[in-house]
């Protein structure tokens, strides 16, 4: 861990609740074999013991704690990245973790193509007993990835292998939290507007399962991710009127089909 001024990366922890998680999760970004980094959690309003966890690390330096009022996971990383110093923007749930290759893998691959967006990889899912769920390939967001991206909704990149030159913020804008659902894909979108895609084939991520109302939650999102939808046509007029039908008709399919499964399927 880099304890300079700007490190190359900045690794963004929102977290809201996860007192009991959050020590694991920073656990796998302390055994990074890349350790040029500073670790930014920003606390969304915890009501937990979540502030009592992290002091020890606050206050020995090994992370910037920084508590807000509760606005939601956006505002949590937008305060992160307004936060941080480093050249790359690295972003992790409170209750994931990393694989201990993840930072070294990608800002070497980010080095040898500066003029990627963003560089993401595979990932695993897991659950609360550690078994492995499986392994999701999204290689085939890479490259130029626009408009296609539009037409995808459940296994796109997750925020947890998504790595960011600090620079395509400033030209792309931060999360919109005015999007309770569809947040990560506005932004993904907005990036493949104007910057081709990377990725690192392998599992660099491994992503924790919660058990809950699934059904009602999809349901939740399909609303959500509608609204993503009209803005996305909204910005860019030049999308044909036959592929935004297209567009939200399969939407509302693969919401359907995600009702009785997990996996989607494309536009």
């Amino acid at each position: 861990m880099n304890e300079n001024k700007h490190p190359s990366v900045s690794i963004i922890i929102p977290t809201y609740n996860r007192a009991n998680l959050i020590g694991e999760t920073l656990h796998s970004v302390f055994a990074q074999t890349y350790q040029d980094f500073e670790i930014i959690v920003v606390d969304d309003g915890s009501t937990d013991n979540t502030a009592e966890v992290l002091r020890p690390l606050a206050e020995t330096g090994r992370i910037k704690y920084i508590r807000q009022d509760n606005q939601g996971a956006s505002a949590a990383r937008n305060r992160g990245i307004r936060e941080a110093d480093g050249i790359y923007i690295a972003f992790l749930d409170s209750d994931d973790l990393f694989e201990p290759t993840k930072l070294e893998l990608q800002v070497n691959y980010y080095r040898k193509h500066p003029e990627l967006g963003l560089v993401h990889s595979g990932f695993t899912k897991f659950n609360f007993a550690n078994n492995d769920l499986g392994y999701r390939d999204t290689s085939w967001f890479s490259g130029n990835v626009y408009p296609k991206i539009l037409g995808y909704w459940t296994t796109l990149m997750a925020m947890d292998t998504v790595i960011v030159a600090r620079n395509v913020f400033d030209s792309v804008g931060l999360f919109d939290s005015n999007l309770v659902h569809g947040e990560d894909l506005d932004m993904w979108r907005r990036i493949a507007r104007k910057y081709p895609f990377g990725f690192v084939n392998r599992s660099l991520a491994r992503i924790r399962v919660h058990e809950g109302n699934i059904s009602r939650e999809r349901l939740n999102a399909a609303d959500g991710l509608a609204k993503y939808l009209e803005k996305a046509f909204e910005d860019d007029p030049s999308l044909s009127s036959g592929f935004k039908r297209r567009a939200f008709s399969n939407l509302y399919s693969t919401m359907a089909y995600n009702l009785v499964g997990e996996n989607g399927r494309p536009a």
